[in-house]
C-alpha cells in the first residue's frame, strides 16, 4: 500500500470516511483478489456508510445549533 505515513489527524466523520475510502481503494488495486481482502473491503464499506450516517447527523446537528445560537 502507497498510503502516507505520519500523523492522520480525524476531526470529523468526514475525515474517517475520507480516510477508509482512500485504504478501500488501494485494497481494491491490489492484483489478486482473496476472500481477506473482500472480507477487509466489505467490514471498511459498512464503516464508511456509518461514517457517511454520522457525518449527515453532525451536519444537520451544527445547522440547527447555528439557527438556535447554540455554540458546541
Amino acid at each position: 500500500m502507497s498510503m502516507p505515513k505520519g500523523n492522520i489527524r480525524l476531526k470529523k466523520p468526514q475525515d474517517v470516511r475520507r480516510l477508509l475510502a482512500r485504504v478501500m481503494n488501494e485494497l481494491m488495486q491490489e492484483e489478486s483478489p482473496t476472500i481477506e481482502r473482500a472480507r477487509v473491503i466489505a467490514t471498511l464499506s459498512n464503516s464508511i456508510i456509518k461514517a457517511m450516517e454520522v457525518g449527515e447527523l453532525d451536519e444537520r446537528l451544527e445547522k440547527i445549533e447555528n439557527r438556535l445560537g447554540v455554540n458546541s
